[in-house]
């Protein structure tokens, strides 16, 4: 499944097999949306900090396709009387292809890869197929949810290799709030078919206001939630993210 999945996922968009209509022409000519956003805190003095984190999100929407792109990056270190240590490092990547059967149902792959320093996890990477519904899509709002079936291999520091099927249930919110504002939250669950004390949960909130055409500001929070982490380490990390950015 894992091979599928990846095949799938780097397919290029290709609705030549139908008769283009005018609307299909219409969404065919939509171009990548997305946004870019930073930020950067550092002190000095008694105790030397930085703190750095990047994202990147892109989403194309065809007729009877959609393709998401996401890339996530955080990274803290500290020095106080000596070398600096490293306080955090987490970087993780995914994507996903919507395959529309109608306006509301659609089948989809996804792939994801993360590290994460602090949780002592060296490398976890999962690829699955489900199951979509689009309960709405519109300019102001939208809502998704979304079921199917993942491989996962995860990797602990000191641990052995760990590889295991379980499910995926997750759903996607965006509401503008007002004309500068704007909410969503991103949500998934993991839970082993194997194990069923092995379940993993990601949050994904956020706070926009846009600031002018293209420029934002953000604020963000994510919760991960691993239920067996690695020895000496806590099941639960809350981090939370002031940025600005551009959108495009």
């Amino acid at each position: 499944m894992l091979t599928i999945a990846l095949t799938l996922l780097t397919l290029a968009p290709d609705d030549s097999a139908a008769a283009p209509s005018e609307d299909s022409e219409t969404k065919e000519a939509e171009e990548w949306t997305g946004t870019l956003g930073a930020g950067l805190t550092t002190t000095s003095g008694n105790t030397d900090r930085n703190s750095l984190h990047s994202q990147v999100d892109a989403a194309l929407r065809l007729e009877k396709r959609r393709y998401s792109l996401g890339f996530d990056w955080q990274y803290a270190d500290e020095a106080e009387d000596g070398p600096s240590e490293l306080l955090e490092r987490r970087a993780s990547a995914n994507g996903q292809v919507d395959f529309f059967l109608d306006d509301k149902s659609y089948l989809l792959v996804n792939a994801d890869v993360e590290t994460d320093h602090k949780a002592e996890l060296d490398l976890r990477y999962t690829a699955g197929l489900g199951y979509g519904y689009q309960v709405a899509e519109e300019e102001g709002w939208s809502l998704s949810f979304e079921a199917g079936l993942n491989g996962i291999n995860e990797q602990f520091n000191g641990e052995e290799e760990d590889s295991y099927l379980s499910g995926r249930f997750g759903y996607s919110l965006k509401r503008d709030l007002g004309e500068r504002w704007t909410l969503s939250q991103d949500s998934e669950i993991f839970p082993s078919f194997e194990e069923s004390e092995d379940i993993h949960l990601e949050v994904d909130s956020r706070l926009r206001c846009d600031l002018s055409k293209n420029l934002y500001g953000q604020f963000q929070w994510l919760f991960d939630w691993d239920n067996t982490p690695a020895d000496g380490a806590e099941r639960a990390d809350h981090r939370l993210l002031l940025s600005v950015g551009y959108s495009f």
